[in-house]
């Protein structure tokens, strides 16, 4: 794991952040009611000092930007539409959401992207991953962030 580092310049000692990224994935079938968390999984790749995997989430530290990408493979188990959405802290993320219609016994793919600002060098958030509309279970769940 590298960690950050400092740069004497012009007689002040300035922090710089490491690049970092995590895939974690989950590969288990996991059935999940309304809005319920989608389970994380493993993270089967991580570097850097600025995103891990903790419990249900993936915290990110340090400022900067955050490219998210994720995708769920859902198994309908009742008629209705799924909506996946990302969240940070709780709150949705503006425009990292993904709808399908799903039929009982039918699977569906579903992906969304974010992009998500860090703003302070000593702030932290964790980004979940929630399904609501209609109960699920979804068959695979990945999700790639990188600090850019």
């Amino acid at each position: 794991m590298s960690l950050p580092y400092f740069l004497y310049q012009k007689g002040t000692y300035i922090i710089m952040s490491c690049k970092s990224a995590i895939y974690v994935s989950n590969t288990s079938q996991n059935a999940v009611a309304v809005n319920g968390t989608i389970p994380i999984g493993t993270t089967i790749r991580r570097y850097g000092c600025n995103i891990k995997q903790e419990g249900q989430g993936v915290v990110i530290t340090g400022t900067g930007y955050y490219d998210i990408t994720a995708s769920v493979t859902l198994l309908g188990t009742a008629a209705g539409t799924a909506i996946v959405q990302l969240y940070r802290d709780g709150v949705p993320v503006a425009g990292a959401q993904a709808k399908t219609t799903l039929a009982a016994g039918s699977y569906a793919n579903v992906s969304l992207t974010a992009l998500v600002r860090e703003q302070c060098c000593n702030s932290s958030s964790t980004l979940t991953a929630v399904l609501s509309g209609v109960a699920a279970t979804v068959d695979t769940f990945d999700i790639v962030i990188k600090k850019i």
